[in-house]
């Protein structure tokens, strides 16, 4: 059953979505997000994930990387396909540096976090993400109005 945590603030409204199996990890960001100024909406697993980013637009997703079914990776390079402009943050207790450098790289994944993790970086993490989505989002526009004009 996938939970949702609705602020109700229209300065940032933005939807964010952490997915992990561990229900520990998942209540302890519930508890330590939830007076954030975003949307928060929490899965288990790859397949519940992808059901919820099908029902409303998402700006960044945080997952686990070890999942049973669908790993982390498996279902960002899934989100990636079909939600091209989410911000991708993988989170996993991987300690070897060249293997984190390569996956982001190669999978396209905006950020790395490392369990355990303090929770002032997780906070940072999920801002910074949003300010780049909505620079993104920004230039985009910029981008089709410049067109429009030429």
């Amino acid at each position: 059953m996938p939970v949702f945590l609705e602020k109700d603030n229209s300065v940032s409204k933005s939807n964010i979505i952490i997915v992990d199996d561990e229900k520990s990890i998942l209540s302890s960001l519930k508890r330590e997000l939830i007076d954030e100024p975003y949307d928060l909406f929490f899965a288990s697993n790859g397949q519940e994930a992808l059901k919820i980013l099908s029902e409303r637009p998402f700006k960044v997703i945080l997952s686990d990387v070890n999942m049973p079914g669908m790993d982390g990776f498996e279902l960002l390079e899934k989100v990636k396909k079909l939600y091209p402009d989410i911000i991708s943050v993988i989170f996993s207790g991987l300690s070897d540096v060249n293997l984190i450098l390569s996956i982001v790289n190669a999978r396209q994944i905006e950020r790395y976090l490392m369990k355990p993790w303090s929770i002032i970086d997780v906070k940072l993490t999920i801002t910074q993400c949003i300010e780049l989505f909505d620079l993104r989002t920004d230039v985009a526009n910029l981008r089709k109005q410049l067109k429009k004009r030429s």
